[in-house]
Formats: C-alpha cells, structure tokens, sequence
C-alpha cells in the first residue's frame, strides 16, 4: 500500500488462488472498493463478521461468502492483517451492535474494537494506522483485472448520506 496524492493505492493484489488463500488467517475484508463508501468486514479462523443496514453477519462461513463473491463476480479485496485477535474478540465485539445506524454507527465500528484502535473513522484512515503499526500483509483479489487498485477519497458525511438512504 501506498499514498498517492493524499489516495490509499493497494498495490501488489494477488488473484485469488482457492489452493493458496489461507481461509483462518486474519483478514480485512472490503466490498465494492472502488464505491463510495465500500463496506467492509474481518474474519478469522474461517469466520466472517460485518456489520450491515440490515444487521450483522455473524460467524459466517468464509468459504460460503468465498463461493458467492465468486457466484456474483463481486470485486472484493482480502488484506491480510498481522495483528493480535481470535473469534472470541470478534464475537465480542460485534456483540455490541446490532446495525449500522446512520450518523452513528458505520460498518468500521466493531472492526475498530477488535483491533483496539479508537481513531480511523474510513477506510483510508484504518489502511494509514495499520501501515503504521505494520499490520498489513499481503492483498488477495477477487474480480480486478489489475494487481494495483486506488481506493477513492470520501468523507464521513459521504458514509452517513449512504448509510441514510439504505434507510429508507
């Protein structure tokens, strides 16, 4: 990863290789990465966990999400992450939520707790602080024909207006 002009590029994406994903490793998950907002989600140990509009996925199996992103050709990116959290952190965490709540509660909350950061309030800023503390490992790709991808910029505001209409 890198900064480019104040934009987070992931760089070096690795295609999705069913025999070399390692499914219980820890890793972030991010949705639609080009749109804005995109969503994102953490798993461990074959479990995924999201915070939604609709409320939470919780323990999903990650080769079941594998096989949908795969179904619905959905460009999704798998960061790896070396940091200290197993399933009970995640079920914790996302215990204590139980939507996403616009102007209140994006889908970066229970992530934020289960890594023990209090400050990222988007993606960019999560993907900066991890950097920092060399917390990110290697990026898998599902759906991008290219192994470099720019995430786009937005603010807070643009993820409340998001959450807002998902509302209605």
């Amino acid at each position: 990863m890198v900064l480019s002009n104040c934009n987070i590029v992931l760089k070096n994406l690795i295609a999705f290789n069913r025999e070399s994903f390692q499914v219980n490793q820890r890793y972030l998950w991010i949705w639609n990465p080009t749109s804005v907002p995109p969503h994102m989600g953490i798993s461990v140990d074959g479990a995924y966990f999201s915070l939604k509009s609709n409320g939470v996925d919780w323990n999903a199996n990650l080769m079941d999400l594998i096989a949908v992103i795969e179904r619905k050709h959905l460009p999704v990116v798998a960061v790896e992450l070396k940091a200290d959290f197993d399933l009970n952190t995640c079920t914790d965490s996302f215990s204590n939520f139980e939507r996403t709540i616009p102007g209140e509660v994006t889908c970066l909350q229970p992530i934020k707790s289960v890594l023990g950061l209090t400050a990222p309030q988007k993606l960019s800023e999560l993907l900066e602080e991890l950097e920092s503390q060399h917390a990110l490992g290697a990026i898998t790709a599902w759906n991008i024909t290219s192994n470099e991808l720019e995430l786009p910029e937005y603010s807070t505001d643009d993820i409340h207006a998001y959450l807002d209409s998902l509302s209605k």
